[in-house]
């Protein structure tokens, strides 16, 4: 039996770890502070919820999967904690800790959840996603100090959230409107369209490629699973073409400057000397940034080998191949919010993100079912709330 408690205090904590900390930045922004006046109480406000979690919850529910990655963390912070006391890297004690602190500890207060409630899921991350775009746009907008002044054609952004995240922010949120539309009446399909609306605009405003890459990517991937790839094309491309042709944005303004944009050519630069990096200590690996820039390299997979050797790295890239089968079979089912955020993620760590900071991916990974549900959706929507997916199973 499911208490009623547990059905909120899992979907509110995977909202606030993984999605809460624009909401965090626009504070900063507001207040204007420093921004570990708000994000490092933010961050441990976090790690005690997912405490508390784990305290109350019970029996941490484990199998091969999840002792594997444990095995992949453990192997990443020897790894750190190697940069901290030998060689003395900048930063390493503090990615210790928020990877601990902000990664590690929701990931394991998720592995006590006895059940995954869609809507209630979809309908934390939409609100919280709402709110932290909200406060960027109404922020820029209106010109606030410490927010991008989008007149001049900047990208939404403020001191203390950058504009990928923001997009990222954004198309979570969007996902979270195509979970939420089935089954919705006609005013409240009113509202989320109003609501996807702004979502899209939030994405447009912050001129990331990645986040807009990330939601043609997953959006088609989930066509594709429920044989909707028409219907994808005939509403999605044409919209894509009006959004890129136009020079009135910031976003087809990127597009379009992509060979010239410094940042992809860095990006270049960065991966090659984190190739060669690698190649020089293939075994176990060497730091966990890329040591001529002191940057991490902003691709997992090219990470996990330069931090943890090849041998661990081809164990993450396993778990992370398990895990997209998991997330591939959820896209028909009442659990497909979990495969879209699981996609988005990977295709944010690929191209953005550091192992870390991926909090997203660590998460969604134990909360992805094993087998599967076995249920899927009929053309009217769900299934009953109240029934919940454990494993793969209903019950």
């Amino acid at each position: 039996m499911i208490r009623q408690a547990d059905t909120y205090k899992y979907p509110l904590l995977f909202a606030l770890a993984l999605y809460g900390y624009p909401i965090a930045g626009n504070l900063v922004a507001l207040i204007q502070v420093d921004s570990r006046v708000v994000s490092v109480p933010f961050r441990i406000l976090v790690g005690l919820l997912s405490l508390g979690v784990i305290a109350t919850s019970g029996r941490i529910r484990l199998d091969a999967f999840r002792l594997t990655l444990f095995a992949v963390w453990f192997a990443y912070c020897l790894r750190l904690v190697h940069d901290i006391v030998w060689t003395d890297l900048d930063g390493a004690d503090y990615a210790l800790q928020y990877f601990l602190i902000t990664c590690v500890l929701p990931a394991v207060a998720m592995m006590s959840a006895r059940g995954y409630n869609p809507k209630k899921y979809a309908r934390a991350v939409f609100w919280v996603a709402m709110l932290g775009c909200s406060l960027s746009l109404i922020g820029s907008l209106l010109q606030l100090e410490g927010y991008q002044d989008l007149t001049e054609g900047g990208r939404l952004s403020t001191t203390a959230v950058n504009p990928v995240s923001i997009g990222h922010l954004a198309v979570s949120g969007a996902f979270c409107v195509l979970v939420l539309w089935r089954g919705a009446t006609g005013i409240k399909r009113l509202w989320l369209t109003a609501a996807l609306l702004l979502l899209v605009w939030t994405l447009v405003q912050t001129g990331s490629k990645g986040p807009m890459l990330a939601l043609a990517i997953c959006i088609g991937l989930w066509s594709i699973r429920r044989a909707y790839l028409l219907r994808y094309a005939i509403l999605v491309v044409p919209f894509v073409i009006l959004l890129l042709s136009s020079d009135s944005n910031v976003l087809a303004q990127r597009v379009e400057g992509a060979g010239q944009d410094l940042s992809t050519l860095d990006r270049v630069t960065l991966i090659a000397d984190t190739v060669n990096q690698i190649s020089e200590s293939p075994l176990i690996g060497s730091a966990f940034v890329e040591r001529n820039s002191g940057f991490y390299p902003h691709n997992v997979f090219l990470e996990a080998p330069m931090a943890m050797g090849i041998p661990m790295a081809i164990v993450f890239t396993a778990l992370m191949v398990v895990a997209a089968v998991r997330a591939w079979r959820t896209l028909r089912s009442d659990a497909d919010l979990l495969g879209l955020l699981f996609y988005q993620a990977i295709l944010a760590a690929s191209v953005s993100g550091a192992l870390f900071g991926a909090i997203d991916l660590w998460t969604i990974l134990v909360l992805l079912p094993r087998g599967g549900p076995r249920t899927r959706p009929r053309e009217a929507g769900l299934l009953p709330q109240a029934t919940p997916i454990v494993h793969g199973r209903s019950g």
